[in-house]
């Protein structure tokens, strides 16, 4: 017989293991009908509303949905960036623009308004 595979930590691969620990509940057993407490809704989770739930309330369907005009959003100039708390699902990766030989096109710098004036200034000397 193989040992069950506990998780432990906040999730990940790396926090999966075998476990032959034998655990002794002490004799607590749940009772009562599972999935409430019997006084309407209850918390679940870290918090927020989303984790308020009721076994007897049929979940409904959100009546809004977030718009984004077309305006407002602009590509990334950082390339590859990092979102969330950690784990490959957090890390986005942006579409590579091509040139005309098939090769990823070079990124425009990403300069600030002190590079401008600099090379504004000092870039006539170079003429």
């Amino acid at each position: 017989m193989t040992t069950p595979e506990v998780s432990h930590g906040r999730g990940g691969a790396g926090n999966i293991n075998p476990d032959d620990t034998q655990y002794v509940d002490g004799s607590i057993v749940r009772q009562g009908d599972v999935g409430t407490h019997g006084d309407g809704a209850y918390s679940t989770g870290r918090g927020g509303a989303a984790n308020i739930a009721d076994k007897d309330t049929p979940s409904v369907t959100r009546a809004d949905k977030d718009f984004v005009p077309a305006e407002a959003v602009r590509p990334s100039m950082e390339g590859d960036f990092h979102t969330g708390r950690g784990g490959a699902a957090n890390v986005a990766h942006t579409p590579e623009t091509q040139g005309q030989d098939g090769a990823p096109a070079a990124k425009p710098p990403n300069q600030g308004l002190a590079d401008k004036l600099k090379h504004k200034i000092f870039g006539v000397f170079k003429k």
